[in-house]
């Protein structure tokens, strides 16, 4: 891994500590001529209007895994700096893009606190922040983690916790816990344990899930200090994110083989996007899924880019496209290194058929505007409608 320019000359125990990686990232107006000092002023016009919507944070670590040119600017085609950069107006003015009106995860109903989650029987989300290591452009929460203007009437206070805790003891149905955020590494270890010590000790709650993407923004925030936490409170399960192969550091491996030096490791499981320009070939998903099983990690979800998220259109691809990649993979890669293709939708989850004509349970339509969307039952065996993306061949590997 190579130093961004702007940090060659970085102390290495800096470098290295999680903290000085989050108050040195890239994230305003003010500052993105000092990390990209060729950067045009029509450019630099832009990254402004976005920075002053939306949340945007590029850790030290990562723009390090970002290909330069020799302008020492992001290449067009570099699969990390396009999860992360700024979106123009037009690239996020699709029919299904971000509109600030729709949710296509959370509803009122399934919200007893603003913090916790209750969609599915026996198992609950909470969502203990609502800010990030750093933001992935294409978030499904939008509005509760990257829109300015709505993620900060949103924020989690002590009455909300002792709420949260108190409708889990009142439904002991819910024996699985997800602990999400934004995401929740951005806690201290001294509140993570008191979070994990409060949840064990109400006792229909059997196992505990945690979801992060912290290897990927900041790696440094995993040390032995966290694991032994997770080991102290027996954490079920890690849920991890990563988009591309690179991702997948010396740094990110040096940090798991933690768990082994503490002799106890979580299940890891592996859940990102199908995202455009990024994963959407059979070449690199095939290698994504082999590196992530070698390294004792299930690919378990891989997603399609949520609806009425921000560039939709320019990074999104369709359902039958990435119907179309997942037959090419499927007996390519070991069974279990083979995820599940699952579609969000504010009903709840649904896995995608790899059928890219349909099935008699998932129809491919249009709509009375002739944009396309999906008419599928549900986990209530309901009907109900999905947007989807127009339809391109799949992009090959060059």
């Amino acid at each position: 891994m190579k130093r961004f320019p702007l940090f060659l000359k970085t102390d290495p125990k800096k470098w290295s500590n999680w903290q000085w990686q989050e108050q040195n990232r890239l994230r305003n107006g003010s500052d993105i001529k000092s990390f990209f000092p060729r950067l045009s002023d029509n450019e630099v016009k832009t990254f402004n209007e976005y920075a002053s919507k939306y949340k945007l944070g590029i850790t030290p670590y990562l723009l390090s895994l970002i290909k330069l040119n020799k302008n020492g600017l992001p290449l067009t085609d570099d699969p990390v700096w396009n999860q992360f950069k700024y979106f123009s107006p037009e690239e996020t003015s699709g029919p299904s893009d971000y509109d600030s009106r729709h949710e296509n995860w959370e509803i009122p109903g399934e919200m007893p606190t603003p913090m916790i989650q209750h969609k599915y029987p026996g198992r609950a989300i909470i969502r203990l922040v609502n800010s990030c290591l750093g933001y992935c452009n294409y978030c499904y929460l939008t509005t509760r983690i990257i829109d300015k203007k709505y993620s900060s009437r949103k924020q989690n206070n002590g009455k909300i916790w002792s709420d949260t805790l108190s409708y889990l003891r009142k439904n002991p149905d819910i024996t699985d816990v997800l602990i999400s955020g934004g995401d929740p590494l951005l806690l201290s270890n001294s509140r993570l344990e008191q979070v994990f010590r409060d949840l064990k000790s109400i006792k229909s709650i059997r196992s505990i899930r945690l979801n992060t993407r912290a290897l990927t923004h900041n790696p440094y925030r995993f040390d032995a200090g966290l694991v032994k936490i997770f080991k102290k409170y027996n954490l079920t399960v890690l849920e991890i994110h990563m988009s591309h192969p690179v991702e997948l550091t010396g740094v990110v491996k040096e940090k798991l083989s933690l768990f082994d030096k503490a002799g106890y490791r979580p299940i890891i499981v592996w859940r990102a996007p199908l995202l455009k320009g990024i994963n959407d070939d059979e070449k690199t998903l095939t290698a994504l899924f082999n590196a992530l099983y070698e390294n004792r990690i299930i690919p378990y979800y891989l997603f399609h880019y949520a609806p009425y998220t921000l560039g939709r259109s320019t990074i999104g691809v369709s359902v039958k496209a990435g119907a179309r990649i997942m037959q090419k993979i499927r007996r390519k890669v070991p069974g279990i290194a083979f995820p599940r293709y699952t579609l969000f939708h504010v009903d709840g989850k649904h896995d995608i058929p790899l059928e890219p004509s349909g099935t008699p349970g998932f129809v491919y339509k249009n709509s009375n505007n002739n944009n396309p969307v999906i008419k599928f039952k549900n986990w209530k065996q309901r009907w109900v409608t999905y947007q989807d993306i127009k339809d391109a061949p799949c992009r090959r590997k060059k």
